[in-house]
């Protein structure tokens, strides 16, 4: 079963409880000060098969492509609250990694392509955000927020095949969006479940976008 989905699946299971737990306590939360910080680990899947390995990586030589797409990733941050509804945020984001291994048939070799035999790529994705968060007040002890905004990353690595080992890096700036629920598990501290979607796309070299569903923790001063 895909990471998404196991993770999604856990999720339905424990809302309904935190719900319940939460529910008619909300006149022990007041709205808190105009800044938070959180963070949290996340279960990311990238929309990278084969054919978008060939496009960013290929030379014409490689077959059996197989990709490792799913991954494990962080994000850590600060927000700073100027309405009771909205909010602006920056941070980081590591999305996890992307490995894939190949066969190449050594066809290229002279026009500086892969050397004949099994090819190997290694990277991840990281890299800072910024961007805006509207949400239901704060006061309620359950509540809904959506985020959007845009993420600087960096995809990077190493690429290996039987001769040599070089190393690349791709950078961008793209669009993120991401929708979720909020807990409150004390007077100035809520957990967070989310997804949110971000496209990476170099416009040359790389043509992707990543997926994650996340769980973080947030302080309020």
């Amino acid at each position: 079963m895909k990471i998404l989905s196991v993770v999604t699946l856990t999720t339905l299971v424990v809302l309904p409880s935190l719900v319940h737990a939460e529910h008619g306590a909300s006149n022990r939360y007041r709205s808190g000060p105009s800044m938070y910080m959180f963070g949290g680990l996340s279960a990311s899947e990238y929309d990278f098969e084969a054919s978008d390995y060939r496009y960013s990586f290929g030379d014409g030589s490689l077959s059996d492509v197989q990709v490792d797409n799913e991954s494990y990733g962080l994000r850590a941050g600060v927000g700073f609250g100027f309405s009771p509804q909205l909010a602006l945020e920056l941070g980081f984001v590591d999305l996890g990694k992307i490995t894939s291994t190949s066969v190449s048939d050594g066809s290229q070799i002279a026009n500086n392509g892969f050397a004949a035999g099994r090819v190997d790529m290694d990277a991840d994705v990281d890299g800072v955000f910024f961007g805006v968060k509207v949400h239901t007040p704060i006061e309620e002890p359950v509540g809904l927020y959506a985020r959007f905004g845009v993420y600087s990353w960096e995809f990077s690595g190493t690429l290996e095949d039987n001769s040599r080992q070089g190393e690349f890096s791709v950078e961008g700036t793209d669009p993120y969006v991401g929708i979720g629920l909020r807990f409150a598990v004390a007077h100035n501290a809520d957990l967070q479940i989310g997804y949110d979607h971000y496209v990476l796309d170099d416009d040359e070299s790389v043509n992707m976008s990543a997926n994650t569903l996340s769980a973080d923790l947030v302080f309020r001063f």
